[in-house]
């Protein structure tokens, strides 16, 4: 972080210090890591995360509860701000996710660093792949609460030059011990654009020290990648395998074994991929990442 930044975060927790007596405040910072080497091709060095953050709580005249999150990251800084309504949550600011990004984390997927993907194949960018409407939403306006064991959110995005707003809806609960989760996007383009409905189902379970996980992520573009993983902890280790198939104009099965170690502040993990597509080997490829995560 530049020193203008650590300046101005600064000014701002002396600024709510001084306004209110009952505020809570709190500073963290992440980075995520990796070195990769795929099919013998060389170290290549990438990050994931690299952030500042900055929070704070405090309640209103009303007492309602009001909390603003702010993050310096590698591409700006985003705001949060979220009012806590007693009747649920409503947020707003420029980082607010869709409802979907807020709930289709993959409960089969036990690397350290690269979970952030969802499916194996790809989120977003990549042709065909899973998109979570976050992209498509822009600054989003966000409601959130949890009714008889579940809890839900409700998003609605900006229009913009390509896209009509986009609506994203999202839910999780827990039956007999186990956490499902399911969502979707209304993703809907302007002039010659393509509609997609782009929706999740998760679940994970959690039975004799074994974590257990099985997901489905449909892009309505062609592409649906069904995973399963498996994971549990044995001499002071995390260790998960997972194992995911994509249905596409070329299929393509996956294996990820993952060993990680936490030390603290800081954690350290080791990937070992596998993509093997159709038609051949041509396009297969063998990835070994090692990753690394520092916080506080």
């Amino acid at each position: 972080m530049n020193r203008s930044k650590i300046i101005g975060a600064t000014a701002l927790a002396s600024v709510m210090a001084a306004g209110a007596a009952q505020a809570e405040m709190s500073l963290s910072g992440y980075y995520a890591g990796t070195l990769s080497d795929n099919d013998g091709g060389g170290l290549a060095q990438t990050f994931s995360t690299n952030s500042f953050y900055i929070s704070y709580s405090d309640s209103m005249d009303n007492g309602m509860g009001v909390g603003l999150t702010m993050s310096v990251t590698a591409i700006g800084i985003k705001t949060d701000i979220n009012f806590d309504t007693g009747m649920g949550t409503i947020g707003l600011g420029k980082g607010q996710d869709s409802a979907v990004d807020s709930y289709d984390s993959n409960p089969g997927c036990f690397s350290l660093v690269n979970c952030w993907n969802v499916a194996m194949s790809g989120k977003d960018g990549s042709s065909g792949a899973y998109s979570d409407g976050d992209a498509e939403s822009g600054n989003s306006i966000a409601y959130s609460n949890s009714v008889g064991g579940v809890s839900f959110k409700v998003t609605r995005g900006m229009e913009s030059a390509t896209y009509e707003p986009t609506m994203s809806y999202a839910a999780k609960t827990s039956i007999m011990g186990a956490s499902i989760a399911a969502g979707v996007s209304q993703v809907d383009a302007k002039g010659t654009g393509t509609d997609r409905d782009p929706n999740f189902v998760t679940v994970g379970y959690s039975v004799a020290g074994l974590n257990l996980g099985y997901a489905v992520y449909d892009s309505d573009a062609g592409s649906e990648e069904t995973t399963m993983g498996v994971g549990t902890s044995m001499a002071g280790l995390d260790v998960g395998v997972q194992f995911a198939s994509r249905d596409y104009t070329t299929d393509t099965d996956y294996m990820r074994v993952s060993v990680n170690k936490g030390m603290g502040a800081a954690s350290f993990g080791l990937d070992y991929t596998e993509a093997d597509e159709e038609g051949g080997s041509a396009n297969d490829t063998d990835t070994w990442t090692f990753n690394y995560v520092v916080g506080f």
